[in-house]
């Protein structure tokens, strides 16, 4: 009886345990290292602060061509971007230890030209974590606003109605009519030119 109770318990503070896991994969070394950032920043409490922090980076990043420049270029000693780092981000009381840590380790590692990247998949899995999902639509014509909330229903009732949908709307011609939907990592591929590049895929292969 002892010990089926005990199991129980610990049964259920596994079931009950939070995770700490970012919410989605997403590949390439950016996506690795945001999602280390990620993991790190819940188990300390900190996601919000490190967003902020990593918000704050990213905006100074963009107004400094010079100092983006300068992370970007790769014939800048690794030694010389950790002083730069340090010296940016050594307030103690504006970033925190995780913020400070991601960019000495993108310093070390030759991958500070990579931050830019870092700190956009970093706000991909925030988004996610709050139930935003991206999506594009590319269309071969600008969409009336009548087929654009067709389109939103049928996402939506994909996705589920509990999910915030992040929409990003797009034109390119050279679909040629219907529809390529981007959610997430999934492609829909619903576009005119697809249907013609399989038609013409299968007549070469018949000859």
């Amino acid at each position: 009886m002892f010990a089926r109770t005990v199991t129980k318990n610990v049964l259920r503070s596994f079931s009950t345990a939070v995770s700490h896991a970012p919410p989605k994969k997403i590949f390439g070394t950016h996506g690795r290292y945001a999602g280390a950032v990620y993991t790190a920043a819940s188990k300390a409490g900190l996601l919000e602060k490190v967003e902020s922090e990593l918000l704050a980076v990213g905006s100074i990043l963009k107004k400094s061509s010079t100092l983006e420049a300068f992370f970007a270029n790769p014939t800048i000693p690794r030694g010389e971007k950790t002083t730069k780092v340090n010296h940016l981000l050594s307030d103690s009381t504006k970033f925190s230890y995780i913020t400070q840590n991601l960019f000495l380790t993108l310093c070390a590692n030759g991958k500070a030209g990579e931050a830019g990247k870092v700190l956009s998949a970093f706000n991909e899995l925030m988004a996610a974590s709050r139930g935003s999902v991206k999506v594009t639509i590319i269309s071969a014509q600008p969409l009336t606003a009548k087929q654009l909330a067709a389109v939103q229903k049928g996402i939506t009732s994909m996705l589920g109605e509990k999910k915030v949908i992040d929409l990003n709307v797009a034109v390119d011609a050279n679909i040629l009519g219907g529809l390529q939907v981007m959610v997430d990592d999934l492609f829909l591929d619903l576009s005119v030119a697809s249907r013609v590049n399989s038609l013409s895929g299968a007549i070469e292969a018949a000859h």
